[in-house]
């Protein structure tokens, strides 16, 4: 069931009892959960909080901590599922949910009570109607157990139209249940409901804010939401920071925390980078200078000069740049938007500064925290990257971010450099109705590139790439499979699928379609991931698994 009011029908519930709180590994999670933190703190409520890397993971945490827990909280896991009969809970128990995975399972919406979804309801669901996916079963025929009962029945043309009835009634509902769960997509930001939370409980503040920002940010540069879903979010996280930020920077202390709105420039890293540098690892702008080709650097060193901005200058580190050269920058691209066809170089976008410290972006805070959480090879815990990206966001953390700041480098560089590789040795293939990649055991670094946000990153920027080197223009309208090992000593790898790159709904068919195709081909599967679009597969049967979603997609 949906709960209508976040203040009196979770919090004031769960504010006086101890709470279990599972929460998934990625951005838009770890900024919902310091915003918990911040409430929890302040009202004194008892808490435990756990984070979980998968289905299977989350059913042995909550197997193992369950216990003396009356209130259970979901943070971005578990609405896709049919939690009732995943985790059994106890008939005392309530499960809070708080996920942006899209669709969520119908079971949990028309649950009792037990199983309580914080998210609104997205009018873009297009939610089935209780009466046509569950039926009494009062209607069920019931059959005579006297001795001529299975005779009559027979005959009975009665009993006969019921189960014609039944039938017609199975496949409606089996209809309607394949056009609800045929594409998965995301709702809007976790951290967002929280903020909204805090706000009516009147707990907010910049920090606050500045988190949900962080979160919501993280939903649009991960590709997770529609501009406009975006546009909405921004717009309204955009009132509270007027309503938060209205007295004047030189009456505020020195270590106050300011945060702004802006139409910003939507280049990675930008202010801990060079301005050279940012571009080449910016996966549109790669793509709209052709940078994954011979002639883009010479491309892109002729649009730097017809902006007017010397090389010496693009070279250099962004903060130390001529102030006066730096200020001309967004204008400079603005005048060029059309010319060199980037009119998605700029977004609304947020800063925030703490006193006279470095003004930090949203989107660069976005791929600090992911770095923080995914970049690092085999040996890395990612359960305990949960807390350090929580340390991270506290503004007394300037070290650790600092730190995160070079990891994020790192990363990015990575990326880059592997698709690069790929596009040059033309691993990118088409296969009809899709494209797709396969990278190969052996691979030097795959597992700092194999983990759940980072493939999908790698996997966009290897669609821009293509189409960037490609003739056809038909690349842009085909969605792209990749394979990447993921544990070469259990010989698994990871599937993922995303959109065309001219789909801009970020609706996503591959989650069906993977469902299929490891039934259909018998292929030895793990779809753990929470998001469906992403599965495990035995490296051996991939050839099958690819040519079996070739004949499911043609």
């Amino acid at each position: 069931m949906f709960v209508q009011d976040v203040e009196k029908e979770f919090y004031r519930v769960i504010q006086n009892d101890r709470l279990l709180i599972l929460v998934n590994n990625d951005v838009d999670s770890v900024c919902s959960m310091k915003i918990l933190q911040s409430l929890f703190k302040a009202d004194h409520v008892n808490y435990t909080l756990l984070p979980v890397t998968g289905k299977k993971d989350m059913y042995s945490e909550y197997n193992s901590h369950c216990e003396g827990y009356k209130y259970i909280l979901l943070i971005n896991c578990g609405a896709t599922l049919d939690l009732y009969e995943f985790l059994e809970p106890r008939d005392d128990m309530i499960i809070f949910v708080a996920d942006s995975h899209r669709p969520v399972e119908v079971t949990n919406i028309y649950n009792d009570g037990q199983i309580r979804l914080l998210h609104p309801p997205d009018p873009e669901e297009q939610l089935p109607e209780y009466q046509d996916i569950f039926r009494d079963s009062d209607s069920e025929e019931s059959e005579s157990e006297d001795e001529f009962g299975e005779k009559r029945k027979r005959f009975d043309e009665s009993a006969l139209m019921k189960k014609r009835e039944r039938r017609e009634w199975d496949e409606k509902r089996q209809r309607i249940l394949f056009g609800y769960t045929q594409y998965t997509f995301y709702g809007s930001s976790s951290a967002l409901v929280f903020y909204l939370l805090a706000w009516k409980l009147k707990r907010d503040c910049n920090d606050l804010l500045w988190w949900a920002i962080i979160g919501s940010t993280e939903m649009f540069l991960s590709y997770k939401i529609e501009d406009d879903r975006y546009l909405v979010d921004s717009g309204q996280l955009q009132n509270h920071v007027a309503r938060l930020n209205a007295t004047p920077a030189d009456q505020l202390p020195k270590d106050c925390m300011k945060i702004n709105f802006e139409r910003g420039i939507n280049l990675t890293l930008l202010r801990h980078w060079t301005l050279f540098d940012s571009i080449q690892h910016t996966s549109y702008m790669a793509m709209k200078f052709k940078l994954f080709s011979v002639k883009g650097e010479r491309k892109l060193l002729d649009f730097l000069a017809d902006l007017g901005i010397p090389l010496i200058e693009c070279k250099q580190k962004y903060n130390f740049m001529e102030s006066s050269i730096r200020d001309e920058i967004p204008r400079a691209l603005a005048a060029k938007m059309s010319k060199y066809e980037i009119q998605n170089v700029f977004f609304n976008t947020f800063t925030c500064q703490f006193g006279y410290q470095h003004k930090y972006s949203a989107a660069d805070l976005v791929r600090v925290i992911t770095a923080t959480l995914e970049h690092g090879d085999s040996t890395l815990d990612t359960k305990q990257a949960v807390y350090h990206a929580l340390d991270l966001l506290s503004r007394t953390n300037g070290d650790k971010l600092e730190a995160g700041i070079e990891k994020a480098k790192e990363q990015t560089i990575a990326v880059v450099k592997m698709a690069q590789n790929m596009l040059d040795s033309k691993q990118v293939m088409s296969a009809g109705p899709y494209l797709y990649a396969i990278i190969q055991d052996g691979t030097p670094n795959i597992s700092y590139l194999s983990r759940h946000s980072i493939i999908l990153t790698l996997a966009h920027f290897l669609l821009h790439g293509h189409i960037s080197n490609s003739r056809s223009k038909k690349s842009a309208d085909l969605p792209l499979v990749l394979v990447a090992p993921v544990d070469e000593q259990a010989g698994l790898s990871v599937v993922v699928g995303i959109p065309p790159y001219n789909d801009k709904t970020r609706k996503n068919f591959f989650g069906k379609a993977f469902e299929q195709t490891v039934r259909n081909t018998q292929s030895r599967y793990l779809i753990d991931y929470w998001d469906s679009s992403l599965v495990q597969i035995k490296t051996e049967d991939k050839s099958k698994f690819l040519d079996g979603l070739m004949s499911l997609l043609s």
